[in-house]
């Protein structure tokens, strides 16, 4: 394999490694960007069934969310154990550990699913899904090669895609000649074993018949580790901490903030073209991955080859990372709308179809189903329910709000003026919710951050009627800095009428040029009628991003030639559809 320093010269081989440092003992059966295992945080198996479940244990997120739960109700036992462990080979010679579940031990020529991720074969989010085993699949759980790596030095999933070493392109491939299988393979999982998934599918191996996509990120940079070239500090350093653990690891990815040839190798959005699978894309709109999930069902939907183009299948909810573990959102619970999809989604009805041939819902699924989310303490709006689409991004109309030297937002550019906040770097704006990996995520109040001298708050009038808002949510502002290096964070939140700041969306960029672009991605909320739509502005969001170490001033700017303001993806106001 070869070391950190071959990649600086632009190599790419089968996975990654530092060169020999003495081993921390932490253990390595963690999820890349997908947070600690299970087993790990110390949670007893009947919490987290309970943690896995809606109120009244029904609809179909239910059967999304809990899998092990058979259809006569009968739970799987926590001490099953495979009927067979395979050590399937790879082009170079090394071999990983494949557990195999069947429906009886004699059982052959089954359609497989399979699941594979530095997670490890046994961890909670891969053995939950073995109970398909009793519904006529083989399934097949895999260790990736960071999960068997004793010294935890190999970085994930470089040897995963179209590279010199190929694994999950020769797992499909072996498997579908194995006499347990009828050479038809579908790929499932969350997380870490969705960007799996993601860059299996490039390669487009002749057993790969369909896959089930969860909260993945098809580009690690992009989506993962520096969206808006901004270091995603908590996330990356957490996750890191858990799978490489020397910190010479963390040293080394955040040495390279550009994206380059390595970073190209873990992107498969520019390879859509070779996929030929269909996929069914699952995320939440408090997801890290929540843009990653978008862009990878564009882009295989709109330019995938034959077989993946126009078959793609997009499922949006008010969930967060972890939707299987948790009911919480934030300050608030999931809406109970938001367990009752008007569709089946589960991973058994998509593979029933798939793999099976079998006529069932995934004919009538439309290829865009989203949540449209509304107040989270359920007073009445328009929000809180289930649409449809046939594409992403819907139609929508750009909605600017202009900020002011007075601290509104505005529908007008009104006159030239600025607002000016300090940066002081040994007191961060701390981060309250959002899309995170192991912080707290969802929507927070943010009022404990708008009250401080180095944010600075721009609110608008009492909204008289409700606004839907679904898309990409960008800020344009034009700033100037006294500071060497300085960053902007901006924050969407929704202001109830007894004071609460939820937040919404939230992004990073570095002031450069005087026009700063702030990517707050993507959302789905109605601003309900006598609420108020809200920006703040500050210089940090920590631990969520990196900070910058000089302390200064930044200051926002007004002006009709060069305005500062907020871009919503408007699509319905009041009852009336401002698109056709």
């Amino acid at each position: 394999m070869f070391r950190i320093f071959s990649y600086l010269f632009g190599f790419l081989f089968c996975c990654f490694q530092l060169s020999a440092i003495e081993q921390v003992n932490v253990p390595h059966s963690h999820a890349f960007l997908g947070g600690c295992d299970v087993q790990s945080a110390q949670l007893p198996s009947s919490a987290i069934a309970l943690r896995l479940l809606p109120p009244q244990e029904s609809g179909h997120l239910a059967r999304l969310a809990h899998p092990e739960k058979s259809g006569n109700g009968e739970h799987l036992p926590q001490d099953v154990k495979p009927h067979t462990t395979l050590m399937i080979p790879m082009r170079d010679g090394m071999t990983l550990p494949t557990d195999i579940y069947l429906p009886d031990a004699e059982a052959k020529n089954l359609p497989c699913i399979l699941l594979r991720g530095p997670a490890g074969r046994h961890s909670h989010t891969a053995t939950m899904f073995i109970s398909l085993a009793r519904h006529g699949y083989a399934v097949a759980i895999q260790d990736t090669r960071s999960a068997i790596d004793p010294d935890g030095k190999t970085f994930p999933f470089f040897s995963d895609g179209w590279g010199e070493c190929q694994d999950g392109y020769d797992t499909v491939q072996w498997l579908s000649k194995h006499p347990a299988t009828n050479g038809k393979i579908g790929t499932l999982g969350y997380s870490n074993m969705g960007i799996t998934q993601l860059l299996l599918a490039p390669t487009s191996p002749s057993g790969l018949v369909c896959q089930y996509i969860g909260v993945a990120a098809p580009s690690l940079y992009h989506h993962a580790i520096f969206p808006g070239g901004q270091f995603l500090k908590n996330q990356v350093e957490g996750w890191l901490g858990l799978v490489a653990r020397h910190p010479s690891v963390v040293d080394w990815v955040k040495s390279q903030p550009a994206y380059n040839e390595v970073w190209e190798n873990v992107n498969a959005l520019p390879h859509s073209h070779r996929v030929t699978a269909p996929a069914l894309h699952i995320g939440g709109w408090y997801d890290t991955f929540i843009q990653g999930t978008l862009d990878s069902f564009t882009s295989r939907q709109k330019e995938g080859g034959e077989g993946a183009k126009g078959t793609q299948k997009l499922v949006i909810g008010p969930w967060v990372h972890r939707l299987l573990l948790t009911t919480k959102l934030g300050d608030f619970a999931v809406p109970p709308k938001g367990y009752e999809p008007p569709y089946e989604i589960s991973p058994k009805i998509w593979f029933d179809y798939h793999l099976k041939g079998l006529s069932n819902q995934v004919e009538a699924l439309p290829p865009v189903l989203y949540y449209v989310m509304g107040p989270f303490d359920g007073s009445p709006s328009s929000g809180n329910r289930w649409r449809t689409s046939d594409r992403w991004p819907v139609t929508h109309v750009e909605m600017p709000f202009y900020l002011t030297e007075d601290h509104r937002l505005v529908a007008q550019v009104e006159g030239i003026g600025q607002v000016a906040y300090p940066y002081h770097p040994e007191n961060p704006v701390p981060t309250i919710g959002g899309r995170n990996l192991f912080l707290e995520s969802g929507p927070k109040d943010q009022r404990p951050i708008e009250k401080r001298a180095d944010v600075a708050v721009f609110t608008s009038d009492i909204l008289d009627e409700d606004l839907e808002v679904t898309g990409k949510v960008v800020a344009y502002l034009s700033m100037t800095t006294d500071r060497d290096k300085a960053d902007v964070a901006v924050r969407l939140t929704d202001v109830y009428p007894d004071g609460r700041s939820v937040l919404i969306a939230e992004g990073m960029s570095r002031i450069g040029k005087s026009e700063v672009e702030v990517d707050l991605l993507s959302t789905s909320l109605v601003f309900a009628k006598g609420h108020r739509i809200r920006v703040s502005v500050s210089g940090s969001n920590f631990p969520r991003y990196e900070l910058s170490h000089t302390p200064g001033n930044d200051t926002i700017h007004m002006s009709a030639d060069k305005p500062s303001r907020i871009i919503l993806p408007a699509v319905r106001k009041g009852d009336r559809w401002l698109i056709l």
